[in-house]
């Protein structure tokens, strides 16, 4: 159980707070340690992160990817890295609560959980708040007035993001160079891996011809909406499918003439460059016979080793810039 997580649990373990007798519990950006602590079934949690959510689903907790609901009696909600999301969620929830029911909320003290609570006191009156695990949690009464959408971010002038995304305001450099350095002649069926809000699918379609489909995988169910659409605007022609996935744990049982990617390497705000290892693991079970595998990472990142003990060959196209284009052949 992380910190935040026992920090959100805190009012309710020793005292301060009890779980209503009746109604269901929203839980945003649940967790499953979370819907295992509150020891409740009637917990509807909110769960973007592909990973997280099928843990949760194994507790056999109800979990969507989106809020779908309203007219619960109590919400909870973790904080999160993005300052932006963190308001909205903790706004969304008190729209779906019964008016005048509890919205508690917790975080870390370096996810501005009580810079949070600060800006919210002139719209809430704050009942009670604490310290405890290197976190901060506070509750207020709902109001029930609707959450205002979060408004579409457009990137380049072309691809649409919405807040708390990866790279949400600008193209990542790290992709950029990886686009800059793939084989124009890239063919057949390729797998984007960690494909974001569509970026590298969207250039692969407009610059390697021989391509006959993309499929883009990705573990943030917003951004595979946001790359969805991203890739019928922009690369309508382009067969193409995009799948809300965990490629490091699910096998969607396609295999591909290439794959691309730029892993992400971190959990929380922790470092992990297993994450990139057990995507690169995913890359190899995806790709036929012969294929290959180009990928983007910062220069720090120790993939060589990994590519190594896996793939047949292995190559660097580029280091430049914190960065480092790969490639590997199956």
């Amino acid at each position: 159980m992380n910190d935040a997580t026992k920090t959100l649990l805190h009012p309710f373990e020793t005292g301060m707070l009890d779980l209503p007798e009746s109604g269901r519990l929203l839980a945003l950006n649940a967790t499953e340690a979370l819907v295992r602590g509150l020891k409740a079934a009637s917990v509807d949690a909110v769960q973007d992160f592909r990973p997280e959510f099928l843990k949760i689903e194994r507790t056999g907790c109800r979990v969507t990817p989106a809020l779908d609901g309203d007219g619960y009696a109590l919400a909870l909600v973790l904080c999160g890295r993005h300052r932006q999301m963190n308001e909205h969620h903790v706004l969304e929830s008190s729209a779906r609560v019964k008016p005048g029911g509890l919205v508690v909320v917790a975080g870390l003290k370096t996810d501005g959980a009580d810079s949070l609570r600060k800006r919210l006191k002139d719209r809430f009156e704050i009942e009670g708040q604490a310290a405890k695990h290197h976190g901060n949690v506070f509750w207020f009464r709902a109001d029930g007035a609707p959450a205002e959408k979060l408004e579409t971010i457009v990137v380049d002038d072309r691809y649409e993001t919405m807040p708390g995304m990866f790279s949400a305001d600008r193209i990542d450099p790290g992709s950029a160079l990886l686009v800059e350095h793939l084989p124009k002649d890239l063919y057949g069926a390729v797998a984007d891996l960690g494909a974001g809000w569509g970026y590298l699918s969207v250039e692969i379609a407009a610059r390697c011809p021989k391509v006959k489909r993309i499929d883009l995988y990705e573990a943030s169910h917003a951004a595979a909406k946001a790359a969805e659409a991203n890739m019928k605007r922009l690369a309508g022609a382009m067969a193409s499918t995009t799948r809300w996935l965990d490629v490091a744990a699910e096998d969607p049982r396609e295999r591909y003439d290439a794959v691309v990617m730029n892993p992400p390497f971190h959990t929380g705000r922790s470092g992990d460059p297993d994450v990139g290892r057990a995507m690169i693991a995913g890359a190899w079970r995806l790709l036929k016979p012969g294929g290959r595998l180009h990928l983007v990472a910062n220069v720090h990142l120790p993939y060589e080793a990994t590519l190594s003990d896996m793939f047949a060959a292995t190559g660097l196209s580029v280091r430049e810039a914190g960065f480092k284009v790969l490639w590997a052949r199956k």
